[in-house]
C-alpha cells in the first residue's frame, strides 16, 4: 500500500462524537491495516509524513484558496483565513484534502458536524477496496476490460451495449463486429480507460456519411480508420450510441445521461443498492456525461427514483445548484427516472454475476426499452454520490455494509 501514504495515516483513534460508528470503524480499519502494511523503514517514514502534514496540508490549502476563498465569503462570509483555518482543522482531525472543503461544502456549519462520516476517495480506492479485493479472481478482466465486459454481459444475458468493432495497435480485432456499420450513431472509447477521457461520437446523418461532435463530417471507412489510428496508443472499441428514454433527452445533450448506482454487499451475503445518482453532459460539445470531465450529477432516492437539484464536481469558483439544467432549461428537481425499479433490479442482478466483488459501481443507461449496462467499476469512486447527495455515506446503508465487510475480511 505504498501509495496510501497521502495523507498519512493516523496511529491514534478518532474521538469525534459526531461520527457515527460505522464510519469510525473504516477509518481505524483502514488506517491499522496501512500501518500494518508497512515495513519498519516504512513506518519511520510514514511517522515523518504524520509529523509533516501540517505543513503539507497547508501548501495543499493554497491553491484552493486562491481559487475559492472569495467566492465563498461572498456566500458565507467567511474570510478567508477563517477558511485556511478550517481547512487546516478539517486536514487534522479528519486527514480530509482540502478540496474536500469546497466540494463536499464543510464550510458549511451542518457540513462540518458530518466531517467525519464522509468516505474519502483514497481511504476507499486505495485501501478499503484493495483489503476486500477477491482471493481468487473470476471474472476481474470481465468487469475491467470493456470488450470482455460486452461479451460476459451477452454470455449471461444481461442487457449490455453490444460491439460494433475494436481495434488495438491499429488493427481490428477481426472476431468483434461485422463487416458493415449500423446505420446509428457510433461512440468509441477505451477498452482500459476511465473517466470518459477521449471517449468519441459521430451521429449518423444518412447516406453512409456520420457527423462529430466537433461537426467534421466523415464517412464510415473514415471513422474506423479514425479509431484504428487511435489503438495504435492504447486499444478501443466501437459500440451503438445510445440514446436516452424520451422522459429524458432534453436532459442529455446528444451524450447518453446515465445512473452511477452503488451496490455492496450485504450482511446476508445477497446484494443492495446502497446510492445513486444521474449524471448529465453540460457541455454540447462532450460525448459523454462523466462528473469529472465536466458533467453535472443529481441524487436519486432509492425509493422512489425522484431527482433532487443538480451540481458539477464542486471544485469552484461557481458553486451552484441546479433545479433545471443549465443549459437546456429542463427541470431536474422533482423528476422521476423511468424504469427506476427495473434499474435497480439490473444493478443487483449484474452484482450477482460478479458475485466475487464486495463493491461495484454500476453505469446504467435508461432508454426507451428499458435500462441497459453500460459499464462497471469495481473501484468505485464515492465522491460523485457524496457530491451530489450533499451528504456523507458512511453514516448510511453503504458505511454500514463497508464496514461489515472489513470486519469480516479482516477478521
Amino acid at each position: 500500500m505504498r501509495d496510501t501514504l497521502f495523507p498519512p495515516p493516523r496511529f491514534f483513534k478518532s474521538r469525534d462524537a459526531a461520527t457515527a460508528p460505522a464510519a469510525r470503524q473504516v477509518h481505524e480499519i483502514c488506517d491499522r491495516a496501512v500501518w500494518h502494511s508497512l515495513g519498519f523503514g516504512q513506518r519511520l517514514y510514514a511517522a515523518s509524513l504524520v509529523l509533516a502534514w501540517p505543513l503539507t496540508a497547508t501548501a495543499a490549502a493554497l491553491p484552493w484558496l486562491r481559487r475559492n476563498a472569495a467566492a465563498i465569503e461572498a456566500m458565507t462570509g467567511k474570510g478567508t483565513l477563517r477558511q485556511f483555518a478550517e481547512i487546516l482543522g478539517l486536514a487534522l482531525k479528519h486527514r480530509a484534502s482540502p478540496r474536500y472543503y469546497y466540494m463536499f461544502e464543510l464550510y458549511l456549519a451542518e457540513r462540518m458536524q458530518q466531517a467525519g462520516n464522509y468516505m474519502l476517495r483514497y481511504e476507499t480506492k486505495q485501501v478499503a477496496y484493495r483489503l476486500l479485493r477477491p482471493k481468487v479472481e473470476i471474472t476481474g478482466s470481465s468487469i475491467k476490460n470493456k470488450i470482455a465486459f460486452a461479451l460476459f454481459c451477452q454470455e449471461h444475458g444481461l442487457p449490455a451495449v453490444p460491439l460494433v468493432a475494436a481495434f488495438n495497435d491499429g488493427a481490428r480485432v477481426a472476431e468483434i463486429g461485422g463487416v458493415e456499420l449500423p446505420e446509428t450513431d457510433l461512440f468509441a472509447k477505451r477498452v482500459l480507460g476511465k473517466g470518459g477521457a477521449r471517449a468519441y461520437r459521430w451521429n449518423w446523418i444518412g447516406n453512409g456519411r456520420y457527423r462529430s461532435t466537433t461537426g467534421e463530417e466523415v464517412s464510415g471507412p473514415d471513422v474506423l480508420r479514425q479509431v484504428a489510428a487511435m489503438s495504435k496508443r492504447e486499444a478501443y472499441l466501437v459500440q451503438p450510441a445510445l440514446s436516452n428514454h424520451a422522459a429524458l433527452r432534453d436532459l442529455s445533450l446528444g451524450a447518453l445521461a446515465t445512473v452511477r448506482l452503488l451496490t455492496c454487499r450485504n450482511e446476508q451475503g445477497g446484494f443492495e443498492v446502497t446510492n445513486a445518482a444521474f449524471r448529465m453532459a453540460a457541455n454540447p460539445k462532450s460525448a459523454v456525461d462523466n462528473f469529472h470531465a465536466g458533467g453535472i450529477a443529481a441524487p436519486v432516492d432509492l425509493a422512489t427514483g425522484k431527482l433532487g437539484p443538480a451540481s458539477d464536481i464542486g471544485s469552484g469558483p461557481k458553486f451552484q445548484w441546479h433545479d433545471k439544467h443549465p443549459v437546456t432549461g429542463a427541470a431536474i428537481a422533482e423528476r422521476v427516472l423511468p424504469f427506476w425499479p427495473e434499474t435497480m433490479a439490473l444493478a443487483i442482478r449484474a452484482h450477482a454475476a460478479f458475485a466475487e466483488w464486495t463493491v461495484i459501481g454500476w453505469d446504467i443507461g435508461i432508454l426507451d426499452e428499458g435500462p441497459r449496462l453500460i459499464e462497471g467499476n469495481k473501484g468505485a469512486d464515492v465522491d460523485i454520490i457524496q457530491r451530489s447527495l450533499r451528504g456523507p455515506i458512511g453514516n448510511g446503508r453503504f458505511g454500514e455494509l463497508l464496514a461489515h465487510n472489513l470486519k469480516q475480511r479482516v477478521s
